[in-house]
């Protein structure tokens, strides 16, 4: 990240790995101005994900939305695509490496290939496969329907070359004779994103039976079982005999937290969710009658608001959630069935018939992992994973090479892209300058269709099949192609890659389209992908409707597919009326301010800073208090001992010297106005509180978030009663010695209960580490850890694990019989219940420890939605922009959020999101120039009457009145709101895209046939 530019030759990236991560990273890194070669070692992108029907807790895979940008520019492709590739070896330094790289053949001309599928019914061997469903034993050469690129491969393992394929191949795309190809790329920084894999349950299939017994799937072969593109087509039947399951039970931890053999001591992280959803996914087919149980040993939930949907499916949903351990796996001669007998957590032997068991199998670090890691020249972690520290979460052990995603270990979807984001942003600062982005005059000529009938194009996109399982697809497609100015109409099939979307643009060149409408997707999440796709057939970007068929129709009515496909003609109808009356929305272009104005002086904001200064650009860091490092600076260690200080002076120097951040402590933010490219932020410094005005271009929030002062457990009112953070600045002093003889920790104190439903997220690792302290200070010392889920992920379980083999004792209470404190003179006693014995116990500790969460800053986190015009989400917590694919950004353009405002965060986390925050922030500052082509409000000068309705309403205030008495306003400044248009009596302003005739033109097509 302190490279000198005379190391700096290159403006590429390579990044390895074509998974949700890399794609991410890429995508980023595009939109940033860099150029990137995509590396995949498998014949197509997307990792994981679209082999996953479903995520949590959309119920889709928002894949398009990660797209690429594949888009010449500059002259050169900003990413270029590499399937079929692996790295070989690294060669020099940050700013300055050859990268030796491997493709493979896949004996297929990619450019020819129209994924018909003739030559894999004309193969006698098998060799040409597409395997979408359970059948792991042909090969998968095009693992899903909307793979990119879109092509089949050939096993050559399995090909006696015969020519049957050759022979039906109408476009002559099959070329046996393709040979390796090796070549050599000059990249100044490496992004790794090589992913994991699902652990292999073979090791232990006498505990499971998976492989045995055909009724036992992991989680992924029971998400293909279910989708629309598995093997059933999407009936719900299991394997053994086709009947429909009844009784459905999920095991946790299959291969994950366990010392035997073949299994992986740490925590997978993810499973908990996956078999959450998939157990809901299951239920909404059946309703109330699938008998849906999970079997686990803790609950570990730890994503924002992910406690809310553990709740939610307990008391909601009727998922079935049993604490115990899961023994063994047999077959029921006389039934059919499946039988599993397992340890309660009173330690009772227990049996359960079902009809399906599904294995919540971890993930493992991918099998080329050590290769991999040889070629680039970096250190692994004892479990094969790219090595990182909290301080430096993103980077490995090697200075210009980047990890992210499940290279580093398993990760949910957000997580993973937040990692992306950083890796990307790190990535930036070890190249040369960006090369121009694109500009609006660089795009075709819009054309003029003002004199032309409407002649409109309805695409209908469905990734994941959400919509097929619900809506009868075909009959709305014949319906929409009978309505009024509709020319053509066609299914448009989206992958990671850009083909569905040339498929779009040449449908509009061969059949004059000048309108269009596309029904399946919001178009809050993809609005912005067709209206670029469009603009690039030459179409302004207004004459584009959405058709949110998914959301707001098969989402809503899966029980009811008649109602569900008269839904989906009368939006689409609406649509297709709107768009009729569709006019031309003018694009402005203005000067970017490349400054950036970052809220927050923690771990969070200092990052963000940091990757924002070292790219060249000027950061304002504004910090409420007197002195940087926030929460941090009251932590002394982290989890596996090593001391906190050093590594925060040390970033807190960087900050300090950085001659590209201006400092302002004991600064408050008191207004803020503007857009993205052009905002102007009011500040309020010192005791004087001396106003300035900053401007920027875009804007970071890292504002953190504050302690739960407990009320519970008599705190405040004996000084041995206090929180893990005063244990730990007591253990830091030296002074506890001895006199910690016996401790007890209360777990979940202000959390997970009905004032605060959410979880603390690090209150578990801040008990371990301090009992990790203690035994370290007073081997001696007895410790009572009182809690409801050990929630410890990933390798933080080793911690757990070797705090229980020191004697800590882990104590589970339910939140029905939570431990009860009484003080009687100088004596405080804790009660609490051992499930174990089933009786009460009695403990005089030395020593009482809550456990407290990081909560909102009520206050302070609605001051600053109020100034940047923001929400919080239910937990008081800044809400994102979309929990899933946009988990950085917020709904505010040009604004992004990073650490404890979204919700509470440990150290690496911090870090890695304010890095991400940074580099989404580089895709906008990049661009130098902004164009605008979002509506904005127009004012009719005729009409107005200066009445100052429209003044007094804007929440912006933008409306003024002009030198000739009527109002006008700014188009630069106008958010496009609408709420002056809504408030004017005299009807003078218009809001483009909610024009009078068009609104009232959707109404009449909604109401048509209910009237």
């Amino acid at each position: 990240m302190n490279q000198e530019n005379s190391q700096r030759t290159s403006n590429s990236v390579l990044v390895l790995g074509g998974g949700i991560a890399g794609i991410k990273a890429s995508y980023d890194l595009a939109e940033a101005g860099r150029q990137v070669y995509l590396l995949e070692k498998k014949p197509a992108l997307g990792g994981f994900l679209p082999l996953l029907d479903r995520q949590f807790p959309t119920n889709d895979c928002n894949i398009c939305y990660l797209s690429p940008d594949a888009d010449k520019a500059g002259g050169a492709r900003t990413v270029q695509t590499m399937p079929l590739t692996k790295l070989v070896s690294l060669e020099g330094q940050a700013g300055d490496f050859k990268a030796q790289v491997f493709t493979s053949p896949r004996y297929i001309n990619v450019d020819r290939c129209n994924a018909c599928g003739a030559c894999l019914a004309a193969c006698p061997q098998g060799a040409i496969s597409f395997t979408p469903g359970l059948d792991t034993n042909s090969p998968t050469c095009l693992r899903y329907p909307q793979a990119t690129p879109q092509a089949f491969a050939i096993d050559m393992s399995k090909c006696d070359r015969c020519g049957e394929c050759i022979k039906v191949c109408v476009p002559e795309a099959i070329d046996l004779d393709q040979k390796e190809v090796e070549q050599t790329l000059e990249v100044g920084s490496v992004v790794l994103a090589s992913g994991g894999e699902l652990w292999d349950p073979a090791p232990m299939d006498e505990w499971y039976g998976h492989g045995r017994f055909p009724d036992v799937l992991t989680s992924l072969e029971f998400e293909q079982l279910m989708s629309s593109a598995g093997p059933t087509g999407g009936k719900f039947q299991r394997p053994s005999d086709g009947r429909h399951p009844k009784r459905i039970g999920w095991i946790q931890c299959a291969g994950s937290r366990t010392t035997k053999e073949g299994g992986n001591p740490y925590c997978s992280s993810i499973c908990c969710m996956i078999s959450m959803k998939e157990a809901i996914w299951a239920k909404e087919h059946f309703e109330h009658e699938l008998e849906a149980t999970v079997f686990f040993m803790d609950m570990r939930p730890m994503g924002k608001d992910y406690e809310l949907y553990y709740q939610r499916a307990k008391s909601e949903l009727g998922v079935n959630f049993v604490r115990c351990r899961p023994h063994t796996v047999d077959h029921n001669e006389e039934t059919g069935d499946l039988r599993m007998t397992y340890v309660d957590d009173h330690g009772t032997l227990g049996e359960v018939d079902l009809d399906m068991v599904v294995l919540g199998v971890g993930f493992c670090a991918a099998s080329d992992a050590t290769e991999q890691a040889a070629a680039l020249g970096i250190e692994l972690d004892p479990y094969r994973f790219a090595k990182a520290e909290d301080f430096a979460p993103v980077s490995t052990s090697r200075p210009g090479v980047y990890a992210c995603g499940m290279a580093l270990g398993p990760q949910d979807i957000p997580g993973s892209l937040t990692q992306a984001s950083a890796a990307g942003c790190l990535a930036s600062s070890d190249l040369v300058a960006p090369r121009a982005m694109r500009r609006e005059e660089d795009l075709p000529r819009e054309k003029d269709f003002s004199k032309q009938e409407p002649r409109i194009g309805v695409f209908f996109v469905d990734w994941g099949r959400v919509v097929q399982e619900v809506v009868e697809s075909q009959k709305v497609q014949d319906a929409a192609s009978k309505m009024d100015g509709v020319v053509h109409v066609e299914n448009l099939e989206l992958s990671y890659g850009q083909d569905g979307l040339a498929t779009l643009e040449k449908a509009i060149a061969t059949h004059d389209i000048n309108r269009v409408v596309v029904a399946g997707y919001s178009p809050r999440t993809h609005g912005r992908i067709f209206a670029e796709a469009i603009r690039k057939a030459g179409l302004n970007r207004a004459y584009l409707e959405m058709a949110n068929i998914r959301e707001q129709d098969a989402l809503v009515h899966r029980g009811d597919q008649a109602a569900a496909t008269n839904k989906a003609i009368t939006l689409v109808r609406t649509a297709v009326a709107g768009v009729r009356h569709a006019k031309p929305t003018p694009s402005l272009s203005l000067p970017f301010n490349p400054d950036a104005l970052v809220v927050g002086g923690g771990v969070a904001g200092m990052s963000a800073a940091l990757g924002l200064a070292g790219q060249g650009g000027k950061v304002y860091l504004v910090e409420r208090s007197r002195e940087l490092g926030g929460l941090a600076s009251e932590l002394a260690r982290t989890l596996d001992g090593r001391p906190l200080a050093p590594e925060l002076a040390e970033m807190i120097a960087r900050v300090k010297d950085n001659p590209n951040i201006e400092i302002l402590t004991d600064t408050l933010v008191v207004d803020h106005k503007g857009q993205v490219g052009a905002f102007v932020t009011g500040v309020q410094t010192g005791p004087g509180m001396f106003y300035r005005q900053i401007n920027h271009g875009v804007t970071i929030l890292a504002t953190g978030a504050r302690r739960y002062e407990p009320s519970e457990y008599l705190y405040g009112q004996d000084s041995r009663i206090m929180t893990q953070l005063e244990m730990e600045k007591l253990l830091a002093s030296g002074k506890a010695g001895e006199s910690l003889g016996t401790v007890v920790m209360i777990q979940c104190v202000g959390s997970r209960n009905e004032t605060n439903p959410t979880c603390g997220r690090i209150c578990c690792r801040s008990a371990v580490k301090n009992a990790l302290w203690i035994k370290e200070q007073n081997p001696e010392a007895q410790v009572f850890v009182l809690y409801r889920d050990m929630r410890m992920p990933f390798d933080s379980e080793d911690q757990y694990r070797k705090a229980r083999e020191l004697g800590v004792l882990f104590v589970r209470y339910s939140p029905e019989e939570p431990p009860q404190v009484g003080k009687d003179g100088e004596t405080l006693e804790v009660i609490f219940k051992d499930h174990i014995l089933d009786r009460r116990l009695s403990v005089e500790p030395s020593a009482l420890v809550l456990s407290t969460p990081q909560i909102a800053a009520d206050e302070d986190t609605e001051e600053l939605c109020e100034i940047f015009r923001l929400q919080q989400g239910p937990g008081g917590f800044l809400l994102e922009d979309h929990p899933k694919v946009r988990p950085i950004d917020t709904p505010a353009p040009g604004v992004f959020a990073a650490g404890s405002v979204l919700c509470p965060a440990s150290l690496a986390e911090a870090r890695t999101q304010g890095l991400a925050a940074a580099g989404r922030a580089l895709t906008l500052v990049s661009q130098k120039s902004l164009v605008l082509d979002t509506p904005v409000a127009k004012v009719n000068g005729d009409r107005c009457a200066a009445c100052l309705i429209c003044v007094r309403t804007c929440p912006y205030g933008i409306p003024y009145i002009n030198a000739d008495g009527y109002s006008e306003i700014d188009p630069a400044q106008c958010l496009g709101c609408g709420v002056c248009a809504a408030e004017c009596p005299a009807q003078a302003i218009q809001l483009p895209g909610y024009e009078d005739d068009r609104m009232l033109s959707r109404t009449e097509a909604l109401l048509e046939g209910v009237m």
